[in-house]
């Protein structure tokens, strides 16, 4: 094994090769408007500990993922125009994301996160004089996010 391009530093990732995605009915669209995208996985866990031992264990006991958007406000149609008009019709909307990671030797990294609802508090308008303005999303998924392709 080449150790040496194993840890080629000039295959390092940064933000600027990263690219997020939103499908909807006309499909995948490229969020141009995201300065900043982040998936956490939070496992939970329940202390177990059995009589007559000192040890204490870790036992899974669930798993969620939470997705975090940062849109700078150029367009509404693909994220706030389905929020409004699912909640006219009493509904909660779903999204779906990819992230894409792209490495300077051709490699790409993609991930899938389905049936992404909102989560928290949602701008819909904060306006600062001055300021580019800006809608942070938060999101819980619903389903478990896929690695569809991977940097070896």
């Amino acid at each position: 094994m080449n150790r040496k391009a194993e840890n080629d530093v000039r295959n390092v990732v940064t933000g600027k090769d990263g690219e997020v995605f939103i499908s909807t009915s006309k499909g995948n669209i490229f969020l141009s408007e995201a300065d900043a995208f982040q998936v956490q996985l939070n496992f939970t866990n329940t202390d177990y500990q059995p009589i007559g031992s000192a040890w204490s264990y870790a036992v899974d006991t669930a798993q969620s993922a939470t997705l975090t958007i940062t849109e700078s406000v150029i367009r509404d149609d693909v994220m706030l125009k389905p929020l409004y008009d699912d909640l006219a019709k009493g509904r909660v909307p779903q999204f779906s994301f990819q992230g894409k990671l792209s490495r300077r030797d051709g490699q790409v990294q993609r991930q899938v996160f389905r049936s992404c609802i909102p989560d928290g508090s949602v701008d819909l308008m904060n306006i600062t004089p001055g300021e580019i303005i800006k809608r942070p999303w938060s999101f819980r998924l619903n389903a478990t996010p896929e690695l569809l392709e991977y940097f070896d």
